[in-house]
Protein backbone atom coordinates (compact mmCIF):
# COMPACT_ATOMS: atom_id res chain seq x y z
CA UNK A 1 0.00 0.00 0.00
CA UNK A 2 1.29 3.45 -0.88
CA UNK A 3 2.36 5.56 2.05
CA UNK A 4 1.04 9.09 2.44
CA UNK A 5 4.41 10.64 1.61
CA UNK A 6 4.83 8.52 -1.51
CA UNK A 7 1.27 9.33 -2.58
CA UNK A 8 1.95 13.04 -2.13
CA UNK A 9 5.17 12.74 -4.12
CA UNK A 10 3.25 11.15 -6.97
CA UNK A 11 0.07 13.23 -6.85
CA UNK A 12 1.73 16.55 -5.93
CA UNK A 13 3.59 17.13 -9.22
CA UNK A 14 0.57 15.88 -11.20
CA UNK A 15 -1.74 18.29 -9.39
CA UNK A 16 0.68 21.20 -9.80
CA UNK A 17 1.15 20.60 -13.53
CA UNK A 18 -2.60 20.13 -13.99
CA UNK A 19 -3.36 23.45 -12.27
CA UNK A 20 -0.62 25.18 -14.25
CA UNK A 21 -1.97 23.73 -17.48
CA UNK A 22 -5.53 24.77 -16.52
CA UNK A 23 -4.37 28.32 -15.78
CA UNK A 24 -2.54 28.45 -19.12
CA UNK A 25 -5.64 27.24 -20.95
CA UNK A 26 -7.86 29.81 -19.23
CA UNK A 27 -5.40 32.62 -19.96
CA UNK A 28 -5.07 31.55 -23.59
CA UNK A 29 -8.84 31.24 -23.97
CA UNK A 30 -9.40 34.69 -22.45
CA UNK A 31 -6.77 36.25 -24.71
CA UNK A 32 -8.14 34.60 -27.85
CA UNK A 33 -11.70 35.59 -26.91
CA UNK A 34 -10.64 39.19 -26.42
CA UNK A 35 -8.82 39.23 -29.76
CA UNK A 36 -11.78 37.79 -31.62
CA UNK A 37 -14.24 40.14 -29.91
CA UNK A 38 -12.13 43.16 -30.89
CA UNK A 39 -11.84 41.95 -34.49
CA UNK A 40 -15.57 41.29 -34.74
CA UNK A 41 -16.39 44.67 -33.20
CA UNK A 42 -14.15 46.48 -35.67
CA UNK A 43 -15.61 44.53 -38.55
CA UNK A 44 -19.16 45.30 -37.44
CA UNK A 45 -18.46 49.02 -37.12
CA UNK A 46 -16.74 49.17 -40.48
CA UNK A 47 -19.60 47.32 -42.14
CA UNK A 48 -22.13 49.77 -40.72
CA UNK A 49 -20.00 52.71 -41.78
CA UNK A 50 -19.65 51.35 -45.30
CA UNK A 51 -23.36 50.61 -45.48
CA UNK A 52 -24.16 54.15 -44.35
CA UNK A 53 -21.83 55.65 -46.95
CA UNK A 54 -23.30 53.41 -49.66
CA UNK A 55 -26.86 54.39 -48.73
CA UNK A 56 -25.94 58.06 -48.77
CA UNK A 57 -24.24 57.69 -52.13
CA UNK A 58 -27.29 55.92 -53.52
CA UNK A 59 -29.56 58.75 -52.36
CA UNK A 60 -27.28 61.36 -53.93
CA UNK A 61 -26.93 59.55 -57.26
CA UNK A 62 -30.59 58.59 -57.72
CA UNK A 63 -32.30 61.96 -57.51
CA UNK A 64 -35.93 61.56 -58.62
CA UNK A 65 -37.49 63.77 -61.17
CA UNK A 66 -39.77 65.56 -58.71
CA UNK A 67 -37.13 67.95 -57.46
CA UNK A 68 -38.92 69.53 -54.42
CA UNK A 69 -39.96 66.15 -53.03
CA UNK A 70 -36.54 64.69 -53.84
CA UNK A 71 -34.75 67.52 -52.11
CA UNK A 72 -36.98 67.16 -49.04
CA UNK A 73 -36.27 63.42 -48.88
CA UNK A 74 -32.59 64.02 -49.60
CA UNK A 75 -32.28 66.49 -46.76
CA UNK A 76 -33.92 64.18 -44.24
CA UNK A 77 -32.00 61.13 -45.42
CA UNK A 78 -28.79 63.10 -45.62
CA UNK A 79 -29.20 64.28 -42.04
CA UNK A 80 -29.90 60.75 -40.76
CA UNK A 81 -27.00 59.20 -42.63
CA UNK A 82 -24.54 61.88 -41.55
CA UNK A 83 -25.59 61.29 -37.94
CA UNK A 84 -25.02 57.54 -38.38
CA UNK A 85 -21.64 58.13 -40.02
CA UNK A 86 -20.60 60.40 -37.16
CA UNK A 87 -21.71 57.78 -34.62
CA UNK A 88 -19.71 54.96 -36.22
CA UNK A 89 -16.59 57.01 -37.00
CA UNK A 90 -13.87 55.83 -34.60
CA UNK A 91 -10.69 56.62 -36.53
CA UNK A 92 -9.06 60.01 -37.21
CA UNK A 93 -9.19 59.62 -41.00
CA UNK A 94 -12.80 58.49 -40.87
CA UNK A 95 -13.74 61.44 -38.64
CA UNK A 96 -12.05 63.80 -41.12
CA UNK A 97 -14.08 62.37 -43.99
CA UNK A 98 -17.29 62.58 -41.98
CA UNK A 99 -16.54 66.21 -41.11
CA UNK A 100 -16.00 66.93 -44.81
CA UNK A 101 -19.29 65.23 -45.64
CA UNK A 102 -21.07 67.07 -42.86
CA UNK A 103 -19.68 70.41 -44.06
CA UNK A 104 -20.85 69.72 -47.63
CA UNK A 105 -24.27 68.63 -46.42
CA UNK A 106 -24.58 71.79 -44.31
CA UNK A 107 -23.82 73.96 -47.34
CA UNK A 108 -26.33 71.97 -49.35
CA UNK A 109 -29.07 72.54 -46.76
CA UNK A 110 -28.24 76.25 -46.44
CA UNK A 111 -28.35 76.82 -50.21
CA UNK A 112 -31.54 74.84 -50.62
CA UNK A 113 -33.29 76.82 -47.93
CA UNK A 114 -31.95 80.09 -49.40
CA UNK A 115 -33.54 79.20 -52.74
CA UNK A 116 -32.24 77.71 -56.00
CA UNK A 117 -30.66 80.04 -58.52
CA UNK A 118 -32.29 78.38 -61.48
CA UNK A 119 -35.47 76.45 -62.35
CA UNK A 120 -33.56 73.25 -62.64
CA UNK A 121 -31.65 73.70 -59.38
CA UNK A 122 -28.35 73.56 -61.17
CA UNK A 123 -26.41 75.08 -58.31
CA UNK A 124 -27.62 72.40 -55.86
CA UNK A 125 -26.96 69.65 -58.38
CA UNK A 126 -23.44 70.95 -58.92
CA UNK A 127 -22.89 71.02 -55.17
CA UNK A 128 -24.10 67.43 -54.85
CA UNK A 129 -21.89 66.24 -57.70
CA UNK A 130 -18.83 68.29 -56.73
CA UNK A 131 -18.79 67.85 -52.95
CA UNK A 132 -21.35 65.44 -51.50
CA UNK A 133 -20.92 62.52 -53.90
CA UNK A 134 -17.05 62.58 -53.85
CA UNK A 135 -17.09 62.82 -50.04
CA UNK A 136 -19.46 59.85 -49.82
CA UNK A 137 -17.39 57.80 -52.26
CA UNK A 138 -14.19 58.55 -50.38
CA UNK A 139 -15.86 57.57 -47.09
CA UNK A 140 -17.17 54.38 -48.68
CA UNK A 141 -13.75 53.49 -50.08
CA UNK A 142 -12.12 54.13 -46.72
CA UNK A 143 -14.62 51.90 -44.94
CA UNK A 144 -14.26 49.20 -47.61
CA UNK A 145 -10.52 49.19 -46.95
CA UNK A 146 -11.19 49.03 -43.21
CA UNK A 147 -13.57 46.11 -43.72
CA UNK A 148 -10.89 44.27 -45.68
CA UNK A 149 -8.38 45.02 -42.93
CA UNK A 150 -10.80 43.83 -40.23
CA UNK A 151 -11.51 40.64 -42.18
CA UNK A 152 -7.78 40.04 -42.45
CA UNK A 153 -7.43 40.62 -38.72
CA UNK A 154 -10.27 38.20 -38.06
CA UNK A 155 -8.63 35.56 -40.26
CA UNK A 156 -5.36 36.08 -38.42
CA UNK A 157 -7.18 35.83 -35.11
CA UNK A 158 -8.77 32.56 -36.20
CA UNK A 159 -5.37 31.30 -37.32
CA UNK A 160 -3.88 32.30 -33.97
CA UNK A 161 -6.77 30.52 -32.28
CA UNK A 162 -6.05 27.34 -34.21
CA UNK A 163 -2.32 27.55 -33.53
CA UNK A 164 -3.02 28.45 -29.91
CA UNK A 165 -5.23 25.41 -29.43
CA UNK A 166 -2.64 23.25 -31.17
CA UNK A 167 0.06 24.75 -28.95
CA UNK A 168 -2.00 24.11 -25.83
CA UNK A 169 -2.56 20.52 -26.91
CA UNK A 170 1.12 20.06 -27.70
CA UNK A 171 2.13 21.67 -24.42
CA UNK A 172 -0.25 19.36 -22.59
CA UNK A 173 1.18 16.32 -24.34
CA UNK A 174 4.77 17.38 -23.66
CA UNK A 175 3.94 18.25 -20.05
CA UNK A 176 2.27 14.88 -19.67
CA UNK A 177 5.31 13.09 -21.06
CA UNK A 178 7.70 15.05 -18.85
CA UNK A 179 5.53 14.51 -15.80
CA UNK A 180 5.19 10.82 -16.59
CA UNK A 181 8.96 10.55 -16.95
CA UNK A 182 9.54 12.36 -13.65
CA UNK A 183 6.93 10.27 -11.83
CA UNK A 184 8.15 7.00 -13.32
CA UNK A 185 11.73 7.92 -12.51
CA UNK A 186 10.76 8.77 -8.94
CA UNK A 187 8.81 5.55 -8.62
CA UNK A 188 11.74 3.65 -10.08
CA UNK A 189 14.05 5.11 -7.46
CA UNK A 190 11.52 4.34 -4.74
CA UNK A 191 11.11 0.77 -5.97
CA UNK A 192 14.88 0.40 -6.25
CA UNK A 193 15.33 1.66 -2.69
CA UNK A 194 12.57 -0.64 -1.48
CA UNK A 195 14.18 -3.56 -3.29
CA UNK A 196 17.58 -2.69 -1.86
CA UNK A 197 16.15 -2.45 1.65
CA UNK A 198 14.44 -5.80 1.18
CA UNK A 199 17.69 -7.34 -0.06
CA UNK A 200 19.61 -5.79 2.82
CA UNK A 201 17.06 -7.22 5.24
CA UNK A 202 17.46 -10.62 3.61
CA UNK A 203 21.23 -10.29 3.76
CA UNK A 204 21.08 -9.24 7.42
CA UNK A 205 19.07 -12.35 8.26
CA UNK A 206 21.58 -14.49 6.39
CA UNK A 207 24.49 -12.74 8.08
CA UNK A 208 23.00 -13.49 11.48
CA UNK A 209 22.95 -17.16 10.55
CA UNK A 210 26.47 -17.05 9.09
CA UNK A 211 27.94 -15.35 12.15
CA UNK A 212 26.16 -17.51 14.66
CA UNK A 213 28.15 -20.66 13.90
CA UNK A 214 31.64 -19.11 14.23
CA UNK A 215 30.59 -17.28 17.39
CA UNK A 216 29.20 -20.50 18.84
CA UNK A 217 32.48 -22.33 18.16
CA UNK A 218 34.53 -19.52 19.72
CA UNK A 219 32.22 -19.37 22.74
CA UNK A 220 32.47 -23.13 23.33
CA UNK A 221 36.28 -23.05 23.19
CA UNK A 222 36.46 -20.15 25.64
CA UNK A 223 33.93 -21.75 28.02
CA UNK A 224 35.76 -25.07 27.96
CA UNK A 225 39.02 -23.32 28.79
CA UNK A 226 37.44 -21.38 31.66
CA UNK A 227 35.90 -24.55 33.12
CA UNK A 228 39.29 -26.27 33.12
CA UNK A 229 40.81 -25.21 36.42
CA UNK A 230 44.26 -26.44 35.47
CA UNK A 231 44.29 -24.63 32.13
CA UNK A 232 47.18 -22.24 31.58
CA UNK A 233 45.48 -20.57 28.61
CA UNK A 234 44.08 -21.55 25.27
CA UNK A 235 46.14 -24.17 23.43
CA UNK A 236 47.60 -23.35 20.05
CA UNK A 237 45.04 -25.46 18.18
CA UNK A 238 42.14 -23.64 19.84
CA UNK A 239 43.73 -20.30 19.01
CA UNK A 240 44.09 -21.40 15.42
CA UNK A 241 40.42 -22.36 15.24
CA UNK A 242 39.39 -19.06 16.84
CA UNK A 243 41.50 -17.11 14.35
CA UNK A 244 40.04 -19.11 11.48
CA UNK A 245 36.49 -18.42 12.62
CA UNK A 246 37.23 -14.73 13.10
CA UNK A 247 38.62 -14.53 9.57
CA UNK A 248 35.52 -16.29 8.33
CA UNK A 249 33.32 -13.71 10.03
CA UNK A 250 35.46 -10.91 8.64
CA UNK A 251 35.09 -12.26 5.11
CA UNK A 252 31.32 -12.48 5.52
CA UNK A 253 31.13 -8.95 6.88
CA UNK A 254 33.24 -7.58 4.02
CA UNK A 255 30.91 -9.18 1.50
CA UNK A 256 27.93 -7.77 3.35
CA UNK A 257 29.44 -4.27 3.37
CA UNK A 258 30.20 -4.47 -0.36
CA UNK A 259 26.61 -5.46 -0.99
CA UNK A 260 24.87 -3.06 1.39
CA UNK A 261 27.02 0.02 0.70
CA UNK A 262 28.94 -0.43 -2.56
CA UNK A 263 31.63 2.21 -3.08
CA UNK A 264 31.18 4.60 -5.97
CA UNK A 265 33.45 3.79 -8.92
CA UNK A 266 36.61 5.89 -9.16
CA UNK A 267 36.64 6.03 -12.95
CA UNK A 268 39.91 6.21 -14.85
CA UNK A 269 41.12 5.01 -18.21
CA UNK A 270 42.26 1.43 -17.73
CA UNK A 271 43.30 -1.36 -20.06
CA UNK A 272 41.26 -4.54 -19.64
CA UNK A 273 44.28 -6.61 -20.69
CA UNK A 274 46.18 -5.29 -17.68
CA UNK A 275 43.24 -6.01 -15.36
CA UNK A 276 43.09 -9.61 -16.62
CA UNK A 277 46.86 -10.08 -16.12
CA UNK A 278 46.59 -8.89 -12.52
CA UNK A 279 43.55 -11.11 -11.89
CA UNK A 280 45.33 -14.22 -13.12
CA UNK A 281 48.38 -13.34 -11.01
CA UNK A 282 46.19 -13.17 -7.90
CA UNK A 283 44.59 -16.59 -8.44
CA UNK A 284 47.70 -18.23 -9.89
CA UNK A 285 48.82 -19.81 -6.59
CA UNK A 286 45.51 -21.55 -5.96
CA UNK A 287 45.26 -22.61 -9.61
CA UNK A 288 48.65 -24.32 -9.41
CA UNK A 289 47.61 -26.22 -6.26
CA UNK A 290 44.50 -27.48 -8.04
CA UNK A 291 46.43 -28.18 -11.26
CA UNK A 292 44.25 -25.76 -13.20
CA UNK A 293 45.79 -24.30 -16.34
CA UNK A 294 45.38 -20.55 -16.81
CA UNK A 295 45.05 -19.21 -20.36
CA UNK A 296 44.98 -15.68 -21.69
CA UNK A 297 45.99 -14.45 -25.12
CA UNK A 298 45.92 -10.63 -25.34
CA UNK A 299 44.14 -9.38 -28.49
CA UNK A 300 47.20 -7.40 -29.65
CA UNK A 301 45.63 -4.03 -28.96
CA UNK A 302 44.70 -1.97 -25.95
CA UNK A 303 41.14 -2.44 -24.70
CA UNK A 304 40.55 0.83 -22.89
CA UNK A 305 37.51 1.53 -20.74
CA UNK A 306 36.70 4.27 -18.26
CA UNK A 307 36.22 2.34 -15.04
CA UNK A 308 37.36 1.67 -11.50
CA UNK A 309 40.22 -0.79 -11.96
CA UNK A 310 39.99 -2.23 -8.45
CA UNK A 311 36.30 -2.98 -8.79
CA UNK A 312 36.79 -4.64 -12.16
CA UNK A 313 39.59 -6.71 -10.69
CA UNK A 314 37.33 -7.66 -7.76
CA UNK A 315 34.65 -8.77 -10.25
CA UNK A 316 37.04 -10.89 -12.32
CA UNK A 317 38.70 -12.40 -9.23
CA UNK A 318 35.27 -13.43 -7.97
CA UNK A 319 34.45 -15.10 -11.29
CA UNK A 320 37.86 -16.80 -11.37
CA UNK A 321 37.47 -18.12 -7.81
CA UNK A 322 34.01 -19.45 -8.65
CA UNK A 323 35.53 -21.26 -11.63
CA UNK A 324 38.30 -22.74 -9.44
CA UNK A 325 35.68 -23.91 -6.93
CA UNK A 326 34.10 -26.17 -9.56
CA UNK A 327 37.45 -27.57 -10.78
CA UNK A 328 39.05 -29.01 -7.59
CA UNK A 329 40.92 -31.73 -9.51
CA UNK A 330 42.21 -29.75 -12.45
CA UNK A 331 40.93 -28.15 -15.59
CA UNK A 332 41.35 -25.02 -17.69
CA UNK A 333 40.48 -21.45 -16.72
CA UNK A 334 40.59 -19.13 -19.73
CA UNK A 335 40.00 -15.40 -20.06
CA UNK A 336 39.41 -13.52 -23.30
CA UNK A 337 39.30 -9.82 -24.15
CA UNK A 338 37.68 -8.90 -27.46
CA UNK A 339 35.77 -6.04 -29.12
CA UNK A 340 32.03 -6.42 -28.88
CA UNK A 341 29.06 -4.88 -30.62
CA UNK A 342 27.87 -1.27 -30.23
CA UNK A 343 31.23 0.12 -29.17
CA UNK A 344 31.76 -2.27 -26.27
CA UNK A 345 34.51 -4.55 -25.02
CA UNK A 346 33.88 -8.04 -23.73
CA UNK A 347 35.79 -9.96 -21.08
CA UNK A 348 34.91 -13.66 -21.08
CA UNK A 349 35.72 -16.04 -18.20
CA UNK A 350 35.56 -19.69 -19.35
CA UNK A 351 36.04 -22.90 -17.38
CA UNK A 352 35.90 -26.64 -18.03
CA UNK A 353 33.85 -27.49 -14.97
CA UNK A 354 30.43 -29.17 -14.88
CA UNK A 355 28.62 -26.02 -16.00
CA UNK A 356 25.63 -24.29 -14.45
CA UNK A 357 22.45 -26.34 -13.93
CA UNK A 358 19.67 -24.97 -16.12
CA UNK A 359 17.37 -24.50 -13.12
CA UNK A 360 20.00 -22.30 -11.45
CA UNK A 361 20.55 -19.87 -14.35
CA UNK A 362 17.49 -17.65 -13.66
CA UNK A 363 18.47 -17.30 -9.98
CA UNK A 364 22.21 -16.70 -10.23
CA UNK A 365 21.96 -13.04 -9.20
CA UNK A 366 19.52 -13.49 -6.31
CA UNK A 367 20.98 -12.65 -2.87
CA UNK A 368 21.94 -15.76 -0.87
CA UNK A 369 21.36 -18.13 -3.77
CA UNK A 370 24.31 -20.51 -3.92
CA UNK A 371 25.01 -24.12 -4.77
CA UNK A 372 28.18 -24.23 -2.62
CA UNK A 373 28.04 -25.48 0.95
CA UNK A 374 30.34 -22.73 2.22
CA UNK A 375 29.13 -19.99 -0.10
CA UNK A 376 27.27 -16.90 1.04
CA UNK A 377 25.49 -16.28 -2.26
CA UNK A 378 26.46 -12.61 -2.63
CA UNK A 379 29.52 -12.75 -4.87
CA UNK A 380 27.63 -12.71 -8.17
CA UNK A 381 25.18 -10.12 -6.83
CA UNK A 382 28.06 -7.76 -6.06
CA UNK A 383 29.71 -8.56 -9.42
CA UNK A 384 26.55 -7.76 -11.34
CA UNK A 385 26.16 -4.49 -9.44
CA UNK A 386 29.74 -3.49 -10.32
CA UNK A 387 29.02 -4.21 -13.99
CA UNK A 388 25.85 -2.10 -13.95
CA UNK A 389 27.55 0.76 -12.09
CA UNK A 390 29.99 0.93 -15.01
CA UNK A 391 27.24 1.03 -17.63
CA UNK A 392 27.81 -2.60 -18.58
CA UNK A 393 26.28 -6.00 -17.99
CA UNK A 394 27.26 -9.48 -16.80
CA UNK A 395 25.82 -12.53 -18.57
CA UNK A 396 26.12 -16.21 -17.66
CA UNK A 397 25.66 -19.26 -19.89
CA UNK A 398 26.93 -22.78 -20.49
CA UNK A 399 29.49 -23.66 -23.16
CA UNK A 400 28.45 -26.21 -25.81
CA UNK A 401 31.57 -28.30 -25.09
CA UNK A 402 30.99 -28.19 -21.35
CA UNK A 403 31.74 -25.70 -18.61
CA UNK A 404 30.43 -22.25 -17.74
CA UNK A 405 30.94 -18.94 -19.49
CA UNK A 406 30.58 -15.48 -17.91
CA UNK A 407 30.81 -12.44 -20.22
CA UNK A 408 31.35 -8.92 -18.92
CA UNK A 409 30.41 -6.16 -21.39
CA UNK A 410 31.66 -2.60 -20.85
CA UNK A 411 31.50 0.58 -22.98
CA UNK A 412 34.75 1.20 -24.86
CA UNK A 413 36.73 4.43 -24.42
CA UNK A 414 39.43 5.67 -26.78
CA UNK A 415 42.50 7.43 -25.38
CA UNK A 416 45.75 6.71 -23.56
CA UNK A 417 45.42 4.28 -20.69
CA UNK A 418 45.79 5.65 -17.19
CA UNK A 419 48.29 3.01 -16.21
CA UNK A 420 47.45 2.55 -12.54
CA UNK A 421 44.52 0.37 -11.68
CA UNK A 422 44.34 1.17 -8.00
CA UNK A 423 42.79 4.26 -6.56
Amino acid sequence: MLTRNLLLRIAGPSLFVSLLFLASCLAAAAYLHRQQSASLRDLDENLWSRRTAADLLRVLEDLPGDRPAAEEALERRLRDLVDQARRYADKPEERRLVERLELASTRYVQRRRAGSPGPEGGDLTALVEAELIPACRELEQFNSAEVDRSEGGLHRSLAWTAWGLAGIGLAGAVAGLILSYVVVRGLGRAVLRAGTLAEVGQVAAGMAHELRNPLTAIKMLVQANREDAESQGLPAEDLRIIEQEIRRMEDRLNVFIDFARPPRPDRRLVDLNEVVHQTLALVGGRARKQRVELKFEPPGMAARVEADGEQLRQLLVNLALNALDVMPRGGVLEMEVRPGADGQYEVAVLDTGPGIPARHLPRLYEPFFTSKETGLGLGLVVSQRIARDHGGALHASNRPQGGARFVLRLPAREGPAGGAIGR
